[in-house]
């Protein structure tokens, strides 16, 4: 253990930290724009410099590792002068109705907590406006140019999509097509969209919908990987999809179908009660009815071709993984189900009760 002294206190902190870990993981917060806890420290928006004892000049916290017998002020007039000053010039070329409408992005609420919307006066242009995505809207007016995005689809998603192109005052960041989003490489995981810190990248359902009231954790209900997601919920209708950070499984990651194929679950096809295909066609029936057709399938084949030909499977259930380790609760409930179902068949019992809905 390392002790440091934060704003006077004197604290403990884990060994090879940096000073923005340490001082988050005691619930100090310090502002950060090109800080993303899934990359790698860059320290390139100088919103985190903290003041350490003995140093000429601030450090950035994202990336200083923090050392036994710091002495480490967070808020200090010089820090907030920094810190405004950095603001101030992001906010003088800033579109000014961005803020308004979407006021809980990280550097919205800087700048209406610094009192700077007055100065973003800034417009969007339409020449930096993409909208050829089928789920991601692009306005690079509100780019502030922390490459979240660069880095994020190639250090975690590993497509290297949004690259950045040319040096100086010249500096743009574009797709890998030089042109859209949509004629790029792009894979649809939405990365880029979950770290923008301003709404240069934005899934359009926000945009068509607005931010969510509620978020509820759940899991992916398609392979088996078991990813981790937090869902938006406005007016009763999943607006987005963001990954878990804490999740041990994904890391704060999605691919694209747990990140933006949800609309099944409004779809008016969706089936929702057991269904048997009777003559060409699928009939709807009672869970019972379901049931006991199972179960007859089960001992015709045990009649005819033996136990041996019956088996079960489960998503991503491929030796040498075990099913329970790369599967979904709900995928091995239905496994166990059905292996129970082949038992009665065989024993030729009565069929068990349905299972919970």
């Amino acid at each position: 253990m390392l002790r440091a002294t934060v704003n006077g206190k004197p604290r403990e902190f884990r060994d090879n930290s940096t000073i923005l870990e340490a001082l988050r993981s005691r619930g100090i917060e310090v502002p950060t724009l090109c800080h993303d806890e899934r990359l790698k420290p860059q320290g390139a928006c100088r919103l985190c410099v903290v003041s350490v004892k003995g140093w000429p000049h601030p450090a950035t916290s994202c990336h200083t590792l923090l050392t036994d017998g710091m002495v480490i002020e967070t808020e200090t007039p010089e820090l907030r002068a920094e810190r405004q000053g950095v603001l101030s010039l992001l906010a003088h070329r800033y579109p000014t109705d961005a803020v308004s409408r979407f006021p809980d992005k990280p550097l919205h609420r800087f700048f209406l907590e610094c009192g700077l919307v007055s100065g973003a006066a800034g417009k969007s242009d339409p020449l930096l406006v993409d909208d050829s995505h089928p789920y991601i809207h692009v306005d690079m007016s509100r780019c502030i140019d922390c490459y979240r995005c660069v880095r994020i689809c190639a250090e975690v998603q590993g497509q290297f999509v949004w690259q950045v192109w040319n040096r100086g005052a010249e500096t743009k960041i574009m797709p890998d097509s030089g042109t859209t989003l949509r004629e790029s490489s792009c894979v649809s995981c939405g990365a880029c969209v979950d770290t923008c810190p301003t709404g240069a990248l934005e899934d359009k359902t926000i945009l068509a919908d607005g931010m969510p009231e509620s978020w509820t954790k759940t899991t992916c209900v398609y392979c088996g990987t078991g990813c981790e997601m937090n869902v938006g919920v406005r007016n009763g209708a999943i607006v987005t999809i963001r990954p878990a950070l804490d999740a041990p499984v994904s890391k704060g990651h999605l691919c694209v179908k747990g990140r933006y194929a949800y609309a099944y679950a409004t779809a008016a096809d969706r089936v929702t009660a057991p269904m048997i295909r009777d003559r060409g066609s699928w009939k709807q029936v009672t869970w019972n009815e379901a049931l006991a057709f199972t179960a007859d399938g089960f001992k015709r084949v045990l009649r005819e071709q033996g136990p041996n030909r019956v088996r079960t499977a489960s998503a991503c259930s491929v030796p040498p993984v075990p099913p329970t380790k790369r599967t979904t609760s709900r995928k091995n409930s239905l496994a166990r189900f059905s292996k129970r179902t082949t038992s009665i068949a065989a024993r030729g019992s009565a069929m068990p009760p349905p299972p919970p809905p």
